[in-house]
Protein backbone atom coordinates (compact mmCIF):
# COMPACT_ATOMS: atom_id res chain seq x y z
CA UNK A 1 0.00 0.00 0.00
CA UNK A 2 1.36 3.44 -0.84
CA UNK A 3 1.76 5.79 2.12
CA UNK A 4 1.70 9.57 2.15
CA UNK A 5 2.84 11.63 5.14
CA UNK A 6 2.68 15.38 5.75
CA UNK A 7 2.72 17.71 8.74
CA UNK A 8 2.09 21.37 9.51
CA UNK A 9 2.62 23.73 12.45
CA UNK A 10 -0.47 25.55 13.68
CA UNK A 11 -0.50 28.41 16.17
CA UNK A 12 -3.37 27.07 18.25
CA UNK A 13 -3.56 24.93 21.40
CA UNK A 14 -3.42 21.15 21.01
CA UNK A 15 -6.87 20.59 22.58
CA UNK A 16 -8.55 23.05 20.20
CA UNK A 17 -6.79 21.56 17.17
CA UNK A 18 -7.62 17.98 18.14
CA UNK A 19 -11.27 18.77 18.91
CA UNK A 20 -11.67 20.11 15.38
CA UNK A 21 -9.86 17.32 13.52
CA UNK A 22 -11.62 14.63 15.59
CA UNK A 23 -15.02 15.94 14.46
CA UNK A 24 -15.54 13.61 11.48
CA UNK A 25 -18.53 15.63 10.23
CA UNK A 26 -16.28 18.72 9.96
CA UNK A 27 -13.88 17.01 7.54
CA UNK A 28 -15.59 18.39 4.40
CA UNK A 29 -14.63 21.88 5.68
CA UNK A 30 -10.91 21.15 5.46
CA UNK A 31 -10.10 17.71 3.97
CA UNK A 32 -9.97 18.25 0.20
CA UNK A 33 -11.00 14.69 -0.77
CA UNK A 34 -13.94 14.54 1.68
CA UNK A 35 -17.07 15.94 0.05
CA UNK A 36 -19.69 14.80 2.60
CA UNK A 37 -19.43 13.12 6.00
CA UNK A 38 -21.96 11.75 8.45
CA UNK A 39 -21.42 9.88 11.71
CA UNK A 40 -23.43 6.65 11.57
CA UNK A 41 -22.81 5.26 15.06
CA UNK A 42 -24.25 6.17 18.43
CA UNK A 43 -20.89 7.66 19.38
CA UNK A 44 -19.37 10.57 17.47
CA UNK A 45 -15.78 10.14 18.71
CA UNK A 46 -13.55 7.39 19.96
CA UNK A 47 -12.78 3.80 19.05
CA UNK A 48 -15.75 2.26 17.27
CA UNK A 49 -17.21 5.50 15.88
CA UNK A 50 -18.41 4.86 12.34
CA UNK A 51 -19.13 7.17 9.43
CA UNK A 52 -20.26 7.35 5.82
CA UNK A 53 -18.46 9.74 3.48
CA UNK A 54 -18.28 10.74 -0.13
CA UNK A 55 -14.65 11.09 -1.17
CA UNK A 56 -13.05 12.26 -4.39
CA UNK A 57 -9.44 11.93 -5.51
CA UNK A 58 -9.24 12.90 -9.15
CA UNK A 59 -12.38 12.68 -11.27
CA UNK A 60 -14.00 9.77 -9.46
CA UNK A 61 -16.36 10.20 -6.47
CA UNK A 62 -16.80 7.19 -4.21
CA UNK A 63 -19.02 6.33 -1.25
CA UNK A 64 -16.93 5.02 1.64
CA UNK A 65 -17.59 3.93 5.18
CA UNK A 66 -15.07 4.05 8.00
CA UNK A 67 -14.44 3.14 11.59
CA UNK A 68 -12.14 4.74 14.16
CA UNK A 69 -9.70 2.00 15.21
CA UNK A 70 -7.39 4.01 17.52
CA UNK A 71 -8.17 7.09 19.57
CA UNK A 72 -6.35 8.95 22.29
CA UNK A 73 -8.31 12.11 23.12
CA UNK A 74 -6.24 15.19 22.43
CA UNK A 75 -3.46 13.29 20.67
CA UNK A 76 -4.34 10.97 17.77
CA UNK A 77 -6.97 9.02 15.89
CA UNK A 78 -6.78 6.34 13.23
CA UNK A 79 -9.69 5.69 10.86
CA UNK A 80 -9.94 2.74 8.45
CA UNK A 81 -12.33 2.35 5.55
CA UNK A 82 -14.63 -0.65 5.88
CA UNK A 83 -16.31 -0.07 2.52
CA UNK A 84 -15.04 1.56 -0.67
CA UNK A 85 -11.44 2.46 -1.40
CA UNK A 86 -9.02 0.57 0.89
CA UNK A 87 -7.52 3.33 3.04
CA UNK A 88 -6.34 4.08 6.56
CA UNK A 89 -5.69 7.61 7.78
CA UNK A 90 -4.00 8.77 10.96
CA UNK A 91 -4.09 12.26 12.43
CA UNK A 92 -1.94 13.19 15.39
CA UNK A 93 -1.36 16.42 17.29
CA UNK A 94 1.76 17.25 19.29
CA UNK A 95 2.03 20.44 21.36
CA UNK A 96 5.04 22.71 21.00
CA UNK A 97 6.05 26.13 22.33
CA UNK A 98 3.51 28.36 20.58
CA UNK A 99 1.06 25.90 19.10
CA UNK A 100 0.66 22.39 17.73
CA UNK A 101 2.13 20.20 15.05
CA UNK A 102 -0.44 18.18 13.11
CA UNK A 103 0.80 15.07 11.32
CA UNK A 104 -1.38 13.32 8.78
CA UNK A 105 -0.66 10.02 7.09
CA UNK A 106 -2.66 7.94 4.65
CA UNK A 107 -2.07 4.36 3.58
CA UNK A 108 -4.22 3.39 0.60
CA UNK A 109 -4.66 0.86 -2.16
CA UNK A 110 -5.36 2.36 -5.55
CA UNK A 111 -8.78 1.22 -6.81
CA UNK A 112 -9.35 -0.53 -10.17
CA UNK A 113 -6.67 -3.24 -9.94
CA UNK A 114 -3.68 -3.09 -12.30
CA UNK A 115 -5.04 -0.01 -14.10
CA UNK A 116 -5.38 1.74 -10.74
CA UNK A 117 -1.78 0.87 -9.82
CA UNK A 118 -0.57 2.36 -13.08
CA UNK A 119 -2.67 5.50 -12.55
CA UNK A 120 -1.32 5.75 -9.01
CA UNK A 121 2.26 5.69 -10.28
CA UNK A 122 1.49 8.24 -13.00
CA UNK A 123 -0.46 10.82 -11.04
CA UNK A 124 -2.68 9.66 -8.17
CA UNK A 125 0.05 9.57 -5.49
CA UNK A 126 1.16 13.11 -6.40
CA UNK A 127 -2.46 14.30 -6.49
CA UNK A 128 -3.19 12.70 -3.10
CA UNK A 129 -0.02 14.30 -1.67
CA UNK A 130 -1.04 17.73 -2.97
CA UNK A 131 -4.60 17.33 -1.68
CA UNK A 132 -3.18 16.45 1.75
CA UNK A 133 -0.88 19.50 1.76
CA UNK A 134 -3.80 21.71 0.70
CA UNK A 135 -5.99 20.19 3.42
CA UNK A 136 -3.42 20.89 6.11
CA UNK A 137 -3.05 24.49 4.86
CA UNK A 138 -6.85 24.94 5.07
CA UNK A 139 -6.80 23.46 8.59
CA UNK A 140 -4.06 25.88 9.62
CA UNK A 141 -5.92 28.87 8.17
CA UNK A 142 -9.23 27.91 9.84
CA UNK A 143 -7.71 27.34 13.27
CA UNK A 144 -5.35 30.31 13.28
CA UNK A 145 -7.98 32.76 12.03
CA UNK A 146 -10.55 31.52 14.58
CA UNK A 147 -8.56 32.73 17.58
Amino acid sequence: MPRIDNAIDIKAPRDKVFAYIADLEAQPEWVKWTKTAEVTSGIARGVGATDAMTMQVGPRKEQVEGIVTEYQDGYYLTRRHTRGMAMEERLSVVPFADGSKVAMSVDYKAPMGAMGKMMDQLFMARLFDQLMKDSLAILKDRLESAR
